[in-house]
């Protein structure tokens, strides 16, 4: 099974596909780099072969590069790990200038063969850095889709060409938003931004590919950057208009990041550096810079809690060997801010709520707090009004206990005061079933104590939800004392269920993270 195939059609267009076997979205692995290497050689020496379309078999382009690559290149240097990080990379960086050069002379940059990337959705790094050395990319006009660089926000930069090219392509100060913040645009936004060339039909997209590798020309296929003449969009460091721009983004950088970030102090410095030298040379600054920040611990401890620890954790790592125990009916007791933040995200992901407060006018307000969250998605054109109704008619706001008869899971998020916990716990057992689980959200007060008020323990967990509720991903689930296995399953299924991200931890007061 391979990562990349290859068909040649009766016009000579070679189409590459990318589509991994067994996975959703594409990544990039060292495989399939091999891979791509040998079919771009193989277009590129076989004179039948008049140009290349590169473009994926799914839905999407690529997610970016699987970080198991990061590891393996380490460690294929035995105790020179920094060396098989920029050995590795600028293996990257080879295969992308390959196809960017595509044959040509190298002195009359004629003779090359035209290589289109063909979008049908999201590209994201890697997936966006193979483009990017492409001579087009026309992308199918999908809203849905994201095009970016959004490695800064889990502590690197864009390492493999994304870099050096976006800032040659649009100048330092048009590119910022894309490598300091890690924007993402739909295609139409990307297009306007001059990220990508083209947008089109989905169902015109390999046949705008076909006419444009068929009508190229040499002019064509060489990059602005490899152009006699060639001077950087906006000005480089040593022209004043670049000066300002990189005085003010180490400022801003600095401002935001309080000198803590490496990544982006990394990029910086490879944008200055490489805009001060010639293309290939700016390549090699960009990779030793990308060690830099894969070397550094922070920047290590970021890709393992934020990519591989949290992939984990949604995959239900630490969860206990039970059967199943998705939600269908939950209880939330306390229809404040937190309660009804609670009960919107289980209702939004299909659930039945029971909402209850103490009167029947405080829980109509938490279920209006639903209802006003909903119609901020129906102005962004996010939610439709069936969305709406549907979402709704799912929360029952009341203030009678016995609706909690039918409830396999009852999340507690009262006033953080251990004898009003008690009581609402009291009266909540008293007509749950017996197999039911009782949660509280609470953060200052010990689980093992709060459990006391319960006859049973062992189905009493801590599930503990930031605010606002409806934004912030992470849930803490906190196992008391005596909290059982079936407890701990329930709370790891519900809080997938609404698609949040659970880390289990034991007692204590306040947060984890």
């Amino acid at each position: 099974m391979t990562d990349f195939t290859s068909a040649t059609d009766a016009d000579g267009i070679a189409t590459i596909t990318w589509d991994v076997p067994g996975k959703s979205m594409n990544v990039l692995s060292l495989t399939g780099m091999a891979e791509l290497d040998a079919l771009i050689d193989a277009a590129l020496a076989d004179p039948a072969v008049r140009g290349v379309i590169l473009t994926s078999g799914k839905k999407d382009f690529a997610g970016g590069m699987d970080l198991n690559v990061i590891a393996k290149m380490k460690e294929s240097a035995g105790a020179e790990p920094a060396r098989g990080l920029f050995d590795g990379i600028m293996r990257f960086h080879g295969l992308e200038r390959k196809i960017e050069l595509a044959g040509m002379d190298p002195k009359t940059k004629k003779g090359g063969k035209p290589i289109v990337a063909a979008l049908p959705g999201t590209a994201l790094g890697i997936g966006l850095e193979i483009p990017l050395s492409c001579h087009r990319i026309i992308a199918a006009d999908n809203p849905k889709a994201r095009i970016g660089l959004p490695e800064i926000l889990v502590g690197i930069f864009p390492g493999a060409g994304g870099t050096t090219r976006l800032v040659r392509k649009l100048g330092p100060m048009a590119a910022s938003p894309f490598l300091l913040e890690g924007k993402l645009s739909d295609p139409k936004k990307a297009q306007a931004a001059g990220i990508i060339d083209e947008v089109v039909a989905p169902d015109q997209l390999l046949a705008r590919a076909r006419e444009w590798v068929l009508g190229a020309t040499d002019a064509d296929l060489v990059k602005p950057w490899d152009a006699k003449g060639y001077k950087m969009p906006g000005g480089a460091p040593y022209h004043p208009a670049g000066f300002m721009t990189f005085v003010g983004a180490s400022a801003m950088v600095m401002g935001k990041t309080m000198g803590v970030y490496p990544a982006a102090r990394a990029l910086l410095s490879a944008v200055y550096e490489g805009a001060l030298v010639p293309f290939d040379t700016a390549l090699r600054i960009e990779a030793r810079w990308f060690t830099h920040v894969l070397m550094n611990p922070s920047s290590a401890a970021m890709i393992r809690s934020l990519f591989i620890n949290k992939e984990a954790l949604e995959k239900g790592a630490n969860r206990p060997g039970v059967a199943d125990q998705t939600v269908r009916r939950l209880g939330v007791l306390g229809a404040g801010m937190m309660g009804a933040g609670i009960a919107h995200v289980a209702a939004s992901a299909g659930i039945e709520v029971v909402l209850i407060d103490a009167t029947q006018e405080a829980a109509n307000r938490g279920k209006a707090h639903s209802e006003g969250l909903l119609d901020k998605g129906m102005k962004r054109g996010k939610v439709t009004a069936a969305k709406k109704a549907e979402v709704l008619a799912r929360i029952t706001a009341t203030a009678d206990y016995a609706a909690l008869s039918g409830a396999d899971l009852v999340v507690e998020a009262v006033f953080e005061d251990p004898r009003v916990k008690a009581e609402v716990t009291a009266r909540a057992e008293a007509v749950l079933p017996a197999d039911a689980i009782f949660a509280t959200n609470t953060s200052t007060l010990p689980i093992t104590g709060l459990a006391k008020a319960s006859t049973r323990p062992d189905r009493f967990i801590g599930i503990h939800f930031f605010s606002p509720v409806d934004k912030m991903m992470l849930v803490e689930i906190i196992k008391g004392v005596e909290t059982g296995d079936l407890a701990i399953a329930k709370a790891l299924d519900f809080v997938r269920q609404i698609r949040k991200t659970p880390i289990v931890v034991n007692d204590a007061r306040f947060f984890y993270a």
